[in-house]
């Protein structure tokens, strides 16, 4: 997802080096940039909030209903927007953290907890706007749907229509007769006041989301629409520096791994050349029952990938051992405080990756025993019986 917002100009600069406005042409332009899946120009308002004896704050972002499914919004609890909602809204699921009971004294405030995000569902929280000339209208918002918990960039915000929201805009900067509570979808007559024209900010949007058609695109969308004038954010700018460490780290823990695996190896061989050595009386009886090559063989590779597998098998139990500690403890400390901490892993083993350890080790063991299961087979059954 890429988060883009219109730049700002400066007095003394010329046109050509202006920034660009998030206008309704910027928009169609943002559309056409390769890569695009769905783009949705979004108003942000903010007011005071009750929900009934609470009071809090609500920062309310209107989007286009119609593209909150291709943004990957997803919701835990009710529905998402559709495109008849008029004053129906989809809350966050930290959303019910912002309300409080004022009547609480101070001295008896217990320590914070988490509240249900379900005690916003299918209710009614008003907000009250101010515009310029401190006069308020107050609007009753319908929660429809909670955003699922995974949803944290947008864990504190109400999205709403958007068409409803440039409404809510347009009061809060030139101002209306007011003072008043408005039911949702009815207008009430006022006097007319005279008023300022609007400026030529004012049908520019807040902020436009983005979505790309794989994170591929997401990092080349950026630069794009940097490159054209706006300013645009995502998380695929921070991978650069992310990706750069994880390769270093990589190249040191390969390094490591590559040294670990060639003593694993020669262990391995060395293990098998001294039991060579102590079951040479064995290793003649064999031949002399009628044992051939491939028997004998086949015997010692087997034992040097059983241990290849032993050893694979206690290695990814302590793996598992050690990722474990890495997201208790490790990453409850990194993402402290955040909502669905725990669903923050640092470290994560997928199960093909164990299937792979496993043939990977018992690789190893098989070439670590050719050379031992080679060298028992070249053994001469007589000296072996007279140094047995």
């Amino acid at each position: 997802m890429v988060r883009v917002y219109q730049a700002h100009s400066y007095p003394g600069e010329s046109e050509e080096s202006k920034q660009r406005k998030l206008t309704d042409e910027a928009i169609a332009e943002i559309k056409s940039i390769e890569g695009v899946l769905a783009v949705s120009p979004a108003y942000e308002v903010g007011g005071e909030a009750k929900l009934g004896n609470k009071t809090g704050y609500l920062q309310i972002i209107g989007i286009d209903a119609a593209t909150m499914e291709l943004m990957d919004f997803d919701v835990d609890y009710g529905r998402m927007l559709n495109t008849s909602d008029q004053y129906n809204v989809v809350a966050g699921s930290r959303v019910i953290d912002n309300f409080y009971d004022p009547r609480q004294q101070p001295d008896r405030v217990k320590e914070w907890e988490e509240g249900d995000p379900l005690e916003l569902l299918d209710k009614r929280v008003s907000v009250t706007l101010m515009n310029q000339r401190q006069q308020k209208r107050i609007y009753s918002l319908n929660v429809v749907g909670i955003l699922s918990a995974k949803s944290l960039e947008y864990a504190w915000s109400v999205f709403a229509p958007i068409k409803e929201v440039k409404k809510m805009r347009d009061f809060s900067l030139q101002g209306m007769q007011g003072g008043q509570a408005f039911p949702p979808g009815k207008e009430i007559a006022v006097p007319e006041l005279p008023r300022e024209l609007p400026s030529k900010g004012d049908d520019q949007y807040s902020f436009a989301l983005v979505r790309a058609q794989d994170v591929s695109y997401a990092k080349y969308i950026s630069q794009e629409l940097r490159d054209r004038g706006f300013n645009a954010t995502s998380m695929a700018d921070n991978l650069d520096g992310i990706e750069h460490v994880a390769r270093q780290m990589q190249a040191v823990l390969g390094g490591i791994g590559a040294i670990t695996l060639l003593v694993a190896a020669i262990g391995i061989t060395n293990t098998m050349i001294m039991s060579i050595y102590e079951r040479t009386r064995e290793i003649a009886i064999m031949k002399v029952v009628g044992a051939s090559f491939a028997d004998i063989r086949t015997l010692f590779l087997a034992e040097s990938s059983l241990i290849g597998i032993i050893g694979g098998t206690l290695g990814i139990g302590l793996s598992y051992f050690l990722s474990y500690l890495l997201n208790k403890y490790v990453g409850a400390m990194m993402f402290s405080g955040m909502e669905g901490e725990n669903m923050f892993q640092i470290s994560l083993i997928p199960p093909w990756l164990i299937l792979f350890a496993l043939i990977f080790s018992m690789g190893i063991g098989l070439i670590s025993g050719l050379y031992p299961a080679n060298r028992a087979i070249k053994l001469d059954p007589i000296d072996a019986m007279r140094n047995g």
